[in-house]
């Protein structure tokens, strides 16, 4: 009767313990301003993507609000603790002079369904 019950305590430990591991994005950062640009070429920079949390990151998909801007990541599976770089491009062309903001949306297996990387530029 004892080997019963502790092992149903070893099986309450080992499911509550599961229970709790969740994965968590963070990026570097939420915004990125390439400044005042011109609307004769391609923009790239990057920021970085983190697996705050303690169970694996599953990176679902990474929409843009358009075709004038790109985003893509090396890896679609982090471990916690793991890095990797959002790769994105912005192409002014067609778009007209001033300020202009696009978003990038990365979707992941965490509570927050969604992250908003927000792109902005002024076009000269």
């Amino acid at each position: 009767m004892s080997k019963i019950i502790g092992f149903i305590i070893i099986l309450i430990i080992c499911v509550s313990c599961k229970q709790n591991r969740k994965a968590e994005l963070s990026l570097s950062s939420y915004s990125h301003d390439f400044g005042t640009i011109g609307a004769d070429r391609i923009y790239h920079d990057s920021i970085i993507i983190t697996n705050v949390g303690n169970a694996k990151l599953e990176i679902g998909t990474i929409e843009t609000g358009c075709g004038c801007t790109q985003a893509s990541v090396d890896k679609y599976e982090l471990n916690p603790n793991e890095s990797c770089p959002l790769r994105f491009s912005f192409s002014p062309k067609g778009k007209g002079a001033g300020p202009n903001e696009e978003l990038i949306i990365i979707n992941a297996n965490t509570d927050s369904l969604f992250y908003i990387l927000q792109i902005k530029a002024t076009i000269q």
